[in-house]
């Protein structure tokens, strides 16, 4: 089974180019965000893996859920991803979108996991680093694990750094065992 963030993407890219045409960046936002709701429903779900019903009637169903508070293209979308079975992975294709509409806007979002919650100095300090290395704004989301012993691990697009005690410990029993 393939990576539900590696099949979202090209509906992502392709919803984004759509919305880049046409200038609804924010409507198709709106959109996302409610039909992530419904896929995400325990009852709709249920619904869904219903092995009677057609790939038709789950896109239907789905787009009556959604009711009017979407347009003609979204509910396009909604059938193309029932006729491919992939009506679980609007959440994913929701997320890649918003990071697509951020890139496009110079920003990039980065979660920072750490062993305990951050001041607002230190966040500061490392979304101003983050910029200069990324050469964009930043957008910092902060949570804690404390698995982790000390340290930071960061999340920026593509790009992970591993800051963490947890880490280094790692590397250093690699290294030892050597």
């Amino acid at each position: 089974m393939s990576d539900i963030s590696t099949t979202a993407r090209p509906y992502a890219r392709a919803v984004f180019e759509s919305a880049r045409d046409k200038a609804s960046q924010p409507k198709w936002s709106e959109a996302l965000a409610l039909m992530s709701l419904v896929a995400n429903d325990p009852t709709m779900n249920d619904v869904l893996d219903n092995p009677k019903m057609t790939k038709e009637q789950k896109g239907e169903l789905f787009a009556s859920v959604c009711g009017d508070k979407i347009d003609d293209a979204n509910k396009n979308l909604i059938t193309l991803l029932a006729e491919n079975e992939r009506l679980s992975e609007i959440p994913a294709i929701a997320v890649q979108y918003e990071a697509l509409v951020s890139e496009s806007a110079g920003i990039v979002d980065a979660e920072v996991t750490s062993a305990m919650a951050l001041t607002d100095d230190q966040e500061s300090a490392l979304k101003e680093s983050l910029k200069k290395k990324l050469g964009s704004d930043i957008t910092l989301t902060t949570k804690v694990d404390e698995s982790l012993i000390g340290g930071v691990v960061i999340r920026a697009g593509d790009m992970v750094i591993d800051g963490s005690i947890q880490s280094q410990l790692a590397s250093l029993t690699n290294a030892l065992n050597r």
